[in-house]
C-alpha cells in the first residue's frame, strides 16, 4: 500500500467464529493479521508483530502467560486483552498489566480504532476504495 506498510497483528483466539470475524475486519481495514488458537502459537510469532490480541482463556496457557512471555522478549509488543471474562472475575487477569482489556462482544470495527490508539497514536491513514467511491479507514503506519 502506498500510504505505509501495514501493520502486524497476531490474533490469538480459541473460537472460530470470533476469529473469523475479526481477522476479516482487521485485513479489510488493510492489517496484516496471523490467527492462531493457542498462546504458545501466538509467543512463537511475536518477533514479527507490531501488537498482539488475545483472549484470556485459551487451550493451553492463557492470556496472562502469553503478555507474560511477549514481555520477556528482546523487542516486547503491545498486549491487547478481548475476552469474555471481566476482570473483577478473575483475580490473576485484573492484575495483568495488557495495553488494555476490552470484554466481548467487541464491535471488531472498533477494535481497529482501539489498536491504532495503542500503537502511540500513529495516526490513522484513510484510503480511497475506488472501487466503492468511498474513504475507509486503513490500520498502516505512515512512511517515514
Amino acid at each position: 500500500m502506498n500510504e505505509g506498510s501495514s501493520i502486524r497483528i497476531i490474533l490469538v483466539e480459541d473460537h472460530g467464529d470470533t476469529l473469523d470475524i475479526l481477522q476479516q475486519v482487521l485485513r479489510h481495514l488493510a492489517a496484516t493479521v496471523k490467527a492462531v488458537l493457542t498462546a504458545r502459537e501466538g509467543l512463537a510469532l511475536v518477533a514479527d508483530a507490531d501488537i498482539v490480541v488475545t483472549d484470556y482463556k485459551l487451550p493451553g496457557e492463557d492470556g496472562v502467560w502469553l503478555l507474560e512471555q511477549v514481555n520477556l522478549q528482546p523487542r516486547p509488543v503491545p498486549v491487547l486483552l478481548v475476552s469474555g471474562f471481566a476482570q473483577e472475575q478473575v483475580p490473576r487477569l485484573a492484575e495483568a498489566p495488557f495495553v488494555r482489556k476490552l470484554l466481548k462482544p467487541i464491535d471488531p470495527w472498533e477494535l481497529g480504532g482501539i489498536i491504532r490508539e495503542v500503537l502511540d497514536g500513529r495516526p490513522v491513514v484513510m484510503a480511497v476504495d475506488h472501487a466503492h467511491a468511498r474513504s475507509r479507514r486503513c490500520l498502516c503506519v505512515p512512511p517515514h
